[in-house]
Parts: C-alpha cells; structure tokens; sequence
C-alpha cells in the first residue's frame, strides 16, 4: 500500500474510532446524569435520538459540503464540531443546554462517518466492503475506549471534557495527513437534484431503505442489548457479543466483496429474520443470549452500507448521496430504543425480536428489487 492510500486511511481510521468514542461516551453515565439533574433516566436518554436528529442533518449539509470543497476540509471541520460540543457539554447547566451540545456533537459525528465512506471507495478502489466493514466496526472499538475511560474518570463533567479534548487533539493530527480526492478525479459541480434522475432515483429510495432497515436493527442491539443481558444476570456476556459484532461486521464486509452487497444483504437479513422471530417467544436465558448473538451477527449487514451507497454513484455526488440515504435511517434510528422499549415494556427481548424481524423483512424485500433491478 502506498502513502497515499496509509495517508488516507489512518484520515479514516482513527476519526471514525474518535467518532464512536465521543458519541458513545454519554452511555457511561446516563444514570449519573438523571440524578445530576433530578430528572427521570427516559429524558436524558432523549440524547440518544437528538443526537441522531442531528447526525441526520449535519451529515446532509457537511456532505453537500464535501462533495463541493473536498474531503479533507470537512473532515477536520466535522472533528472540531463533534469534540468542541463534547467539551462544551461538559459545562451543561440544564438538560437544554445539554441537548442542544449534543445536537451538534451528531451534526458532527455523523458528517465524518458519511464521508469517511466516500474516502474509502475513492482511495482503495477494490476490497472497499472489507475495509468498509473493519471500518464500521470501530463503534465497538469506541465504545470500549468509553468503558476503559470511564474505570479511570467516573464523573461525568470530567469524562466528556478528557474525552473531548483527546478527540479534538488526535482528530485533527490524524486528519490533516488526507490527501484530497475529490479535486483530483471531479468532473462536474452536482445538484442535489441529481439523486432522483432516472438513472439514480430507484438507487436512492432503495437504498434508502435498505438503510432504515439497518439503523433499527443494529441501533436496538447497541442501546438496549445490554440492559436486557443485566437482567438477565449475564453481564459478563456484553463484552463476547461485541466482540461478535466487530468480528461479524468485518465478515460481512468481506463476504460482500466476494458475493456482492445485494446477495450477501438478503443471507445476513434471512439470518436477522429468523433469530429475531424465535427470541419473540424465547424464555431461557442462555437461549435469549445465544439469539441476541446471531442478531448481531445478522448486524454484520450494516457494515458495508456506506460503501454500498457511495459506489452507486459519480464522485461529485457521492458524499451528498451517502449522507442523504442516512439522513432517514439516522431519524429513525435514533428513536429506536424507545421503540423497541415501548414494544417490549413487559419483555425486552419481545421488543427486540419484533424490531429485529420487521427490519429484517423490510431489507430482505428491497434487496431482492434492487438485485432485480440492477440485473434487468
């Protein structure tokens, strides 16, 4: 691999890790910050789909940014965004003033991961679902530099000011190293317009879909996951199954190289499908535990849907185009743990089965239309 190519993915790799670290970070202490405040633990978790919300339309704006300055400028303005909002949170006085920094920290967040993507397939060319997949993995990385942080700054003021400040250091170190791609292969200044030409339109709705599937099946499995483990007294079992989920996203990141995005979709969906219908009726712990571990296997699918967007279309569009197809599954992805807790008040892992099976027919259906399609 030659510099150019170690350049841009160290530009990819250790951003999008900081990414998972900052944004996870607030999961260390939910229960900390209800009782700071004296607010009941369901509003702080209101962080969870504010944060998304933002994501939703930061990476809309910053990605239409990209595809019109470059990667690389946007890449380190979305770093400072996402670790200067952190840090700023770390000095909330009222919930407000927290959901508002929290806001931003999406709107940053979610911009990097969008063009992170973009990067990829521009700068590797091939193997782009494997890297893309290791690369999507790093949530579970993040979240595990969060659990390491927090056994040493337990309170929660001083957890986002060190996390933020790491972030914003190392962010800015590692991204100023990219090399720019859009300026060196760009053709044309897009439109936004141009995603539902007829050439892009079905790919757009499509895909579309294919990644609100994929938000509400993974985003449960991150969020609710482990309380349902608590309860279940097999807490020592969080840290295997994130380890499945690193593991099974690189695979099928891997296996989508291989086979392709659509066919290896509808295999890891199939999977999602049946693990989720028998974990509705499920009653034994080890049996509960066993189903959440094929679930995310099934999760796997998400790793390469990034990449899977932006290889559909023309350098010019293609931050527009990934940001834009995850702006609706960010929206609804944000709202799934209160979904799948409404759904599951009695059972969680009732909820969990029922968000798992209708996200997993949702994808198996349009990625059969898209296969179709694109086979015509």
């Amino acid at each position: 691999m030659n510099k150019y190519k170690i350049n841009n993915m160290v530009g990819v790799l250790v951003p999008f890790t900081l990414s998972a670290y900052v944004v996870f970070s607030i999961s260390m202490v939910l229960t900390q910050i209800s009782s700071y405040f004296n607010v009941p633990l369901y509003i702080i978790s209101l962080t969870f789909p504010i944060d998304f919300i933002g994501g939703a339309i930061g990476g809309f704006i910053l990605g239409r940014y990209a595809d019109k300055v470059g990667r690389k400028f946007t890449t380190i303005l979305s770093i400072i965004l996402f670790s200067l909002f952190l840090i700023i949170s770390s000095f909330s006085n009222s919930i407000i003033e927290l959901f508002i920094s929290w806001f931003f920290v999406g709107f940053g967040v979610n911009a990097e991961n969008g063009i992170a993507y973009a990067l990829i397939v521009e700068t590797l060319g091939s193997y782009t679902g494997s890297f893309g997949g290791l690369v999507q993995g790093l949530y579970y990385v993040g979240f595990g530099l969060d659990v390491l942080t927090f056994s040493f700054i337990r309170y929660w003021r001083f957890l986002f000011l060190t996390i933020g400040i790491i972030s914003l250091v190392f962010g800015i170190i590692s991204s100023v190293v990219i090399k720019e791609t859009l300026k060196t292969h760009q053709k044309r200044v897009s439109n936004i317009g141009d995603l539902f030409i007829s050439k892009y339109r079905y790919k757009t709705i499509l895909l579309s879909l294919i990644v609100v599937g994929a938000f509400l099946l993974s985003v449960p499995l991150l969020s609710i996951a482990p309380t349902l483990i608590e309860k279940l007294d097999m807490t020592s079992d969080i840290g295997i199954l994130s380890i499945i989920g690193f593991l099974s996203y690189w695979f099928a990141g891997f296996l989508s190289d291989k086979i392709g995005r659509g066919k290896t979709t509808m295999s890891f969906s199939a999977l999602g499908l049946i693990s989720g219908f028998l974990l509705i009726f499920a009653k034994n712990s080890y049996f509960i535990v066993l189903l959440l571990a094929l679930l995310y296997i099934s999760s796997g699918l998400f790793s390469y849907d990034g990449i899977w967007v932006s290889e559909n279309y023309p350098i010019e569009l293609r931050a527009t185009a990934s940001n834009f197809v995850f702006m609706f599954g960010r929206i609804l992805g944000g709202f799934a743990p209160e979904i799948t807790s409404v759904i599951g008040v009695s059972s969680l892992s009732f909820g969990i089965g029922i968000v798992s099976v209708f996200s997993s027919v949702l994808i198996f259906i349009v990625s059969i239309i898209f296969i179709l399609i694109e086979n015509k």
